[in-house]
């Protein structure tokens, strides 16, 4: 394998990576929609303190005592965030490499 090979197949991992985190991105930021606008759809109703967010979606309802409905679980949103910036760092990463190949 010459060293040229090596590249593309380290430039072909690093696209595919890129569109896997990315994909996982899409998956998470598709169910936070869901969760918000269809199966949380009701919460505006029977709620005092509604609370919305655009990015992730969410809807979450803060009851009198400090319970909190329909809000985004802690490891959604380390997820949801932590794929869009491993997706920004491959993309970021292959865009240099193929940049230092052309040279």
């Amino acid at each position: 394998m010459t060293s040229t090979d090596a590249h593309d197949a380290q430039l072909n991992r690093l696209w595919g990576a890129l569109c896997a985190f990315a994909g996982i991105f899409l998956l998470l930021w598709g169910l936070s929609w869901v969760n918000a606008e269809i199966l949380d759809e009701d919460l505006q109703n029977r709620c005092a303190d509604l609370r919305t967010a655009r990015f992730p979606f969410e809807k979450s309802c803060v009851s009198e005592d400090g319970t909190v409905e329909g809000a985004n679980g802690v490891l959604f949103e380390g997820a949801f965030y932590g794929s869009l910036v491993a997706a920004g760092l491959c993309l970021g990463t292959a865009l240099v490499a193929e940049a230092a190949r052309r040279k």
